[in-house]
């Protein structure tokens, strides 16, 4: 594991290989993370480990107390790049413990995120509130360009944040980072 940031008593880490999750705590009980449950998914563990044997490795950066997981967020290459040749990354999922939703973590997991990749990225909120998030972070719809800048025809939904809001968002986390 890789510390990216330590903030207060919360430090986020990114995971490099499948054999990290074994040193996390990823609570999954009654009011513990859901996301996966919603999805017929059984066992964060396991799909974080059969993601980080994929190649090109992925991003999967995790917000930690100790050993306790408090949020994650993943990424990986998207099989395509821009009309301009951009990569494109798409941020498959991001999940805050319940009890800590609204207090910046998953703010700081998507910036972080974003250090870690360039070009654009992509994302389908699935909730109301993801798809705030999202907006809110600066994400848009292929209608809000006057030229899409990649083919989303196939892909409803989905959301992209320019190449130059991610580096306004990427020097909002440098920033931070002097602050502390």
């Amino acid at each position: 594991m890789k510390e990216l940031l330590k903030s207060g008593n919360i430090s986020y880490y990114k995971i490099e290989n499948a054999r990290e999750v074994d040193k996390l705590e990823i609570p999954e009980e009654e009011g513990g993370f859901d996301f996966f449950h919603g999805l017929g998914i059984v066992g964060y563990d396991l799909a974080f480990k059969m993601w980080l044997r994929r190649f090109p490795r992925p991003v999967l950066i995790v917000a930690m107390k100790e050993t306790l997981v408090l949020g994650w967020v993943y990424v990986e290459e998207w099989t395509e790049s821009a009309y301009n040749g951009m990569p494109v990354y798409v941020l498959r999922a991001i999940e805050v413990h319940p009890e800590l939703r609204k207090k910046g973590i998953g703010r700081m997991l998507l910036l972080l995120a974003l250090k870690e990749v360039n070009g654009y990225m992509i994302t389908k909120p699935l909730t109301r509130e993801g798809s705030s998030f999202f907006r809110k972070a600066g994400f848009k719809s292929k209608d809000d360009f006057m030229n899409p800048p990649l083919d989303l025809s196939k892909q409803p939904n989905y959301v992209i944040l320019p190449p130059y809001i991610r580096e306004k968002m990427v020097e909002e986390l440098k920033n931070l980072k002097k602050k502390k």
